[in-house]
């Protein structure tokens, strides 16, 4: 078994790449779409070199936090960050790539490894890397949902689900 797990993720949004970097690296905004996650950070609220954000995931049955640093800023295409400690240690990016009407989103996991004992149990048993996945593909999904909802009207969002 790897010591260490890698995982890429991607999504098509119909917004510029100045917007989706915008709404990613904002903490107060990303606050504001991205439920289920409480963010705090050190200092401004736009992600800034060195700088220490820490997401709380709440769940219903448990919730769990992890915290990165962010190593770098190249605006509007790229970012990446650092996991500091429990339950991850590692490095991941995110990648803006601009195509025709929109932005191809992507999320690297890279070279990340569980940390602590329950930590590793989670991903022995195969949960880690699932639940990561999953926790991606929504947070995909509730950018592309707010930055392609303030272009529809009320009448031509398409009906949700559950």
């Amino acid at each position: 078994m790897a010591s260490y797990y890698q995982s890429t993720q991607s999504l098509f949004i119909q917004a510029s790449p100045d917007k989706v970097y915008e709404a990613l690296t904002h903490w107060a905004l990303r606050s504001e779409w991205r439920r289920g996650i409480e963010i705090k950070w050190e200092g401004e609220d736009r992600a800034s070199l060195n700088q220490k954000v820490t997401f709380k995931v709440k769940r219903p049955l448990f919730s769990y936090s992890f915290s990165f640093c962010v190593t770098g800023l190249e605006p509007p295409r790229r970012f990446y960050l650092e996991y500091t400690g429990k339950p991850l240690k590692g490095r991941a990016a995110v990648e803006i790539n601009p195509e025709d009407k929109g932005s191809q989103v992507v999320f690297h996991w890279m070279k990340v490894e569980p940390a602590g004992w329950k930590a590793r149990l989670f991903f022995t048993l195969g949960l880690g890397l699932r639940t990561h996945q999953a926790r991606t593909a929504e947070t995909l999904q509730m950018l592309k949902g707010y930055l392609e909802g303030s272009k529809k009207s009320e009448n031509q969002k398409p009906a949700q689900s559950h």
